[in-house]
């Protein structure tokens, strides 16, 4: 009787060992196409250089500030920060936006694309921004 309870977990402990051995190459197949999968910063900075998205950026300021991009403005200007780019496993390029030249003032916004059109998603304010804004309104 000892024998076949041995016997039997010898069983069990070879099956375990080929799920195991299973998993961990499904998983290491996963996360090698993941990684094939994800655009490097030189193909998504050349993304956020086209024309289209430079409009949809701008548009997205004047939403912000009617008088954006003029000297009447808030925004008069903005530099993207080809450093501080990365891609959003959700989709979509995530940058970051100094407006005015001060690091203090910053937007980060997602730029998705769906049905071959740009648009702007999430995005993050700073503090300093935001509070100028207001003012504005």
């Amino acid at each position: 009787m000892n024998s076949f309870i041995t016997s039997t977990r010898i069983e069990e402990a070879g099956r375990m060992k080929k799920v195991l051995v299973l998993v961990t190459l499904l998983l290491g197949i996963g996360i090698i196409a993941g990684c094939k999968n994800t655009p490097s910063k030189d193909r998504m900075n050349e993304e956020l250089k086209k024309p289209e998205v430079v409009e949809v950026i701008e548009q997205a300021l004047k939403n912000l500030d009617k008088n954006a991009l003029t000297e009447d403005g808030i925004i008069k200007s903005y530099e993207i920060d080809y450093d501080k780019t990365y891609y959003n496993p959700m989709g979509g390029i995530e940058f970051y936006m100094i407006i005015n030249g001060d690091n203090k003032l910053v937007i980060e916004p997602t730029l998705t694309r769906f049905n071959d059109k740009y648009g702007l998603g999430a995005g993050v304010l700073s503090e300093a921004l935001s509070e100028l804004l207001k003012k504005e309104k």
